[in-house]
């Protein structure tokens, strides 16, 4: 049967990459933890959740969340609720992330954080592969970024397939903490890197493409030496348009760092970066971006197909869900 327009974005097939779990949360989330934890923390039930975008409320949102995940049993219930929401969006594949975090009010710990997020993870599903990116935050001490490895190395065999760099990208210095990323590397742990979001962070550029990361997040801003080094190496860009733009590191849709490296025929992950906040899921972003480019439903089955090579996964994983697409296609070949 043909697929019609309204539905291509969500009936579409898709593979998610950079997605952070707190901001991924939605607003139907947000109001289910506030009545778990209201009695307990009444303040909590006065902040207003937005039902929409709103360009001045999505800063303390973040702060907001932190809060209403900071026990062992809102966090599987975020996570939990994450994953659904993707699926239902014609997510197939997603690679979650999250730096583990504690809380000594609740007693949640590092450890008890994660064992959570992966005790959902690991819920059998049907429609969609989960697997979970482990996240240092460049705010963090050295050794809190080998406590992350650490992390990583006791939990692997439950679906931890990389390690990320992540956090304000005005603070910190990844000089600080490559002991731990090569140390990860040194496990065959993947690497992604949230890389050059600002003009101010190019000065680094050089040090991070310096350890081959696997993948890179947003690459917003790339001089000559960033893209020959990215081009060369085939290093694939998690592109997060609507977080660009609500960031205010791209002007507009049109005007997006995403229409070099396809005119450029570069690999890169359409996501979605914090979903929740942003008021964008991933059918949008690929709305978003076939229209700002004019792209054919060929083409941005093309885009969502590609993006499968860019995984944290085996080649088995890869062959399934690539079977996976095409099977889809031929079922809709209408478009």
């Amino acid at each position: 049967m043909p697929c019609s327009l309204s539905d291509f974005y969500v009936q579409l097939p898709k593979v998610e990459l950079h997605a952070h779990l707190n901001g991924s949360l939605s607003p139907a989330t947000m109001r289910e933890l506030v009545e778990r934890k209201k009695a307990t923390k009444p303040e909590l039930a006065n902040f207003r959740i937005p039902d929409s975008l709103e360009m001045e409320s999505f800063f303390p949102l973040f702060k907001f969340i932190y809060q209403l995940t900071d026990d062992v049993e809102s966090v599987r219930i975020a996570a939990r609720n994450v994953i659904d929401e993707f699926a239902r969006d014609g997510v197939k594949y997603l690679e979650l992330r999250s730096t583990p975090r504690k809380n000594e009010e609740t007693g949640m710990t590092k450890r008890t954080y994660l064992d959570a997020v992966l005790s959902v993870i690991e819920e059998p599903r049907q429609d969609i592969v989960v697997k979970f990116i482990i996240s240092i935050d460049r705010r963090n001490t050295l050794e809190e970024a080998q406590e992350v490895v650490d992390l990583a190395l006791d939990f692997r065999s439950r679906g931890i397939v990389a390690i990320d760099l992540c956090g304000d990208v005005h603070t910190g210095s990844f000089e600080n903490l490559r002991p731990a990323f090569e140390r990860a590397q040194a496990n065959r742990f993947p690497v992604t890197l949230h890389f050059n979001e600002i003009k101010e962070n190019m000065v680094e550029a050089p040090t991070l493409l310096s350890i081959r990361p696997n993948r890179l997040g947003h690459a917003t801003y790339l001089d000559d030496y960033c893209r020959k080094t990215i081009y060369k190496e085939n290093i694939p860009v998690e592109i997060c348009m609507t977080s660009n733009l609500l960031c205010k590191t791209a002007s507009t849709y049109e005007e997006h760092h995403i229409r070099e490296l396809l005119n450029d025929k570069h690999p890169f992950i359409l996501c979605t970066d914090d979903k929740g906040v942003f008021f964008s899921d991933l059918s949008n972003e690929y709305k978003l971006a076939g229209e700002a480019f004019k792209l054919t439903h060929e083409e941005l089955f093309e885009i969502s197909l590609r993006s499968i090579d860019a995984i944290f996964s085996d080649e088995k994983t890869k062959n399934g869900l690539k079977q996976q697409w095409f099977a889809w296609r031929e079922d809709f070949k209408g478009f």
